[in-house]
């Protein structure tokens, strides 16, 4: 049996950090979701006053009531998005392969978040506020999946930064090694030496003729044809057939 390889402690870490934010973003949006209607009336004009003081720096603004609460339902569930990759990715490697389920559960938790609103003193839902929270939520899942595979494509580049310069290096080791044949030479050097030449019996008028050959060295290495010189040179015989 394999054994398994002991979790890290900064893997561990970081599971438990990923999990604790995605755990308190979902009861935050519970949490949000069980106010009655005048504590998150008054919850929303204070943080429309701080988006309004915000925006009017950048020459925006100013933003209505009902769009700041949309901005706050997109903004929590871009969140929870956010943390449910990134937890994902700290208890799986192949987190790309099952971000099917990261999208269900996202969208089970909109429509349990509009359901809770029902049961709620002066809070309603709708399909439009579902679909905006479902929309966050797709929003900060894809944030993070982008991060994730941007790190991952830097640490590939980063790991194999030296794999050009150890080929070129080997590449200059073989160029130096003199001893080592290079095939152009080689056969030049035959040619140079003549080992092949053919030396007739007889000179004959031009006529269908065959000239045969015995004991042709085979194109081998410059090493290994070596101590074949002499001897191809003494045994090589020719014939002329009419």
């Amino acid at each position: 049996m394999k054994k398994r390889k002991k979790t890290s402690p900064i893997l561990i870490l970081f599971r438990i950090l990923f999990t604790c934010c995605l755990i308190y973003s979902v009861v935050f949006i519970f949490q949000n979701s069980l106010e009655i209607a005048s504590v998150s009336s008054e919850k929303s004009e204070q943080v429309q006053e701080i988006v309004n003081n915000a925006a009017g720096t950048v020459g925006l603004g100013p933003f209505s009531l009902h769009v700041i609460r949309k901005l706050a339902h997109f903004t929590e569930f871009m969140l929870m998005g956010f943390w449910f990759m990134l937890c994902l990715r700290v208890y799986t490697r192949h987190f790309v392969r099952h971000i099917s389920w990261p999208l269900f559960l996202g969208l089970t938790t909109a429509v349990a978040d509009e359901t809770i609103q029902l049961f709620v003193d002066g809070r309603g839902s709708s399909v439009k506020d579902v679909w905006i929270d479902f929309a966050g939520f797709n929003v900060g899942l894809f944030i993070a999946l982008f991060l994730l595979l941007f790190f991952r494509m830097c640490s590939i580049v980063f790991a194999h930064r030296h794999d050009h310069t150890d080929e070129y290096e080997e590449y200059e080791e073989l160029e130096q090694q003199e001893d080592v044949p290079v095939e152009d030479e080689w056969f030049e050097e035959l040619q140079q030496e003549e080992v092949y030449r053919i030396e007739p019996s007889r000179q004959t008028p031009r006529s269908n003729s065959v000239i045969q050959t015995q004991d042709m060295p085979k194109r081998m290495n410059y090493r290994e044809n070596q101590p074949r010189r002499a001897e191809a040179q003494d045994s090589y015989d020719t014939t002329i057939e009419y």
